[in-house]
């Protein structure tokens, strides 16, 4: 009798583990609080725009005070993690300056805000990457270079965008508020 249960318990234990195994890390890299006030600001291009660079600014913040702390076993999980909701941002950000620039509203000032801190970030990173000892940084050199790569695509995005802007702008076709736009 045990024989032919043995497939039956394989099946269920296979049942039960490939959920398990398929789950992709899906980290939200905003706190609730942090969603109520990106909420809050949909109808606002440039104040959304802000919302975001400092919550990036925050997560860099976070590496730099990790980096100053004793070194610990958990510090290069933490950095990496930090640097993957950096990136989310920074992703969400350029998907937002898309939308909101196809509707022809005014980022100017949003984006000028992006473009001096994409600057601090590329330098940040840079430091980051030369002053990180070598077993640490190795654990965290992959999102490290998506991070340096992003900041790159983010900071270049962000300059067409505010040259399309301003063109715009001299020919007053940007509207002032997001909800003036035309579907």
């Amino acid at each position: 009798m045990k024989r032919y249960l043995w497939p039956i318990y394989l099946l269920f234990l296979s049942l039960m583990v490939a959920p398990a195994l398929t789950q992709t890390r899906d980290r939200d890299p905003l706190t609730d609080a942090e969603v109520d006030q990106m909420r809050e600001a949909a109808d606002y291009p440039n104040k959304r725009l802000e919302l975001m660079v400092r919550f990036a600014k925050e997560r860099v913040a976070m590496i730099g005070i990790l980096r100053s702390d004793p070194a610990s076993a958990t510090r290069p999980k933490q950095i990496h993690d930090y640097l993957q909701d950096f990136i989310t941002l920074l992703d969400e950000t350029d998907d937002n300056i898309d939308m909101y620039a196809s509707h022809h509203s005014d980022l100017r000032k949003g984006l000028k805000l992006l473009i001096e801190a994409n600057s601090e970030w590329q330098l940040q990173l840079r430091q980051l990457k030369e002053q990180s000892p070598a077993e640490e940084l190795q654990q965290y050199s992959f999102v490290l270079s998506n991070a340096v790569d992003t900041v790159a695509d983010s900071a270049k995005n962000a300059r067409e965008t505010l040259e399309e802007q301003n063109k715009l702008a001299a020919e007053k076709k940007l509207n002032k508020d997001y909800s003036e736009r035309k579907e």
